[in-house]
């Protein structure tokens, strides 16, 4: 039987926020579903996305409004979503922004997968639902408006996606969707925002770098933790200790984790990896946390990485990317 999926508590404080702004009792409406104001203040309580969507569905009904969850963003702080909001607005670039949401998201709720998608002149993070789960169009209307919040806020106020997707078709709430995002939404079967490569490159403003790499270390430990029955998460965390000293071969991590090479395999299947798939997965993590730390220099990813040279590494690094190690950094694309 498939878990309920959870999102954490502190998700729901601006929406408590807004409540009383429009002279509702929060905690009235709250204790109707089991919750508390001060609930939302502890970063250690999960609750069922049924009662979140519920609570969501309740407050959209009396406030009448289609705007909802882009209400809770313009009241939300970053300590909303935890270390995770921290990390996010620490800053590095749109890109580096979009990624480190993608590979944390899951410290705040496994109701929704978030991936980052590549293309040749777009950069999109797109938020699919996980097995048996519908998720609130309020509440992805929050995630992504929180998002762009942070975007024009520290990039560019004018700044807007080159498109967006909803999983909802309701008349009202697509109009709010596009005066907000200033495009018109594609309705589709997932959620998500769409920008060009040139915007995704873009530094946010006041970033801190070196403060952004802290936070992600802390992040990683702590999924590490949360994950810690999840045979992929133990192994990118061993992966990352082992590359400095060399890639390690299949064979080595089935025998470091008690599995035959047989059994690894499959239950790498069961995650929908392979072994190549999981380094180059591993390798891509570490890129995007290191490359933005000043000093960093490629000769010292490239040992990171596992390598063999310097050369091996910027290949492998151009058909990730698109370009070269310093044309990343430097947000140039390849000719």
């Amino acid at each position: 039987m498939t878990a309920q999926p959870k999102a954490v508590a502190m998700f729901l404080r601006p929406l408590a926020n807004l409540l009383q702004q429009y002279g509702e009792d929060p905690v009235l409406l709250f204790a109707e579903h089991g919750l508390t104001v001060e609930d939302t203040y502890n970063p250690e309580i999960w609750i069922s996305v049924d009662v979140t969507s519920a609570l969501l569905t309740a407050a959209e009904e009396r406030l009448k409004d289609a705007s909802l969850g882009i209400n809770m963003a313009r009241r939300s702080e970053y300590s909303a979503f935890g270390g995770l909001g921290l990390a996010l607005s620490a800053g590095g670039s749109m890109l580096s922004v979009l990624q480190r949401l993608a590979r944390y998201q899951r410290l705040i709720s496994d109701a929704v997968k978030a991936e980052v998608v590549l293309g040749e002149t777009t950069v999109a993070v797109q938020f699919r639902p996980t097995a048996g789960h519908t998720p609130h169009p309020q509440g992805m209307q929050y995630v992504m408006a929180s998002l762009m919040r942070l975007v024009r806020l520290r990039v560019d106020p004018g700044l807007n996606p080159i498109s967006v997707q909803v999983a909802h078709d309701e008349h009202d709430y697509c109009q709010r969707i596009a005066r907000y995002f200033r495009v018109q939404p594609e309705t589709t079967d997932f959620y998500g925002l769409t920008f060009s490569r040139e915007q995704a490159n873009a530094e946010l403003h006041s970033s801190d770098n070196q403060m952004a790499a802290m936070l992600e270390a802390t992040l990683n430990e702590r999924l590490a933790e949360q994950e810690k029955g999840s045979l992929v998460i133990q192994l990118s965390i061993w992966l990352e200790g082992q590359l400095p000293e060399g890639e390690p071969t299949l064979a080595e991590a089935a025998e470091r984790f008690n599995l035959s090479a047989r059994s690894f395999q499959r239950r790498l299947a069961d995650e929908e990896l392979t072994w190549k798939q999981l380094l180059e997965k591993t390798r891509r993590t570490l890129v995007e946390r290191h490359l933005s730390v000043p000093g960093t220099t490629v000769t010292q990813l490239a040992f990171m990485l596992g390598f063999s040279d310097v050369s091996a590494f910027s290949r492998a690094f151009k058909k990730w990317y698109g370009m070269s190690p310093s044309q990343f950094r430097e947000g140039e694309p390849d000719n």
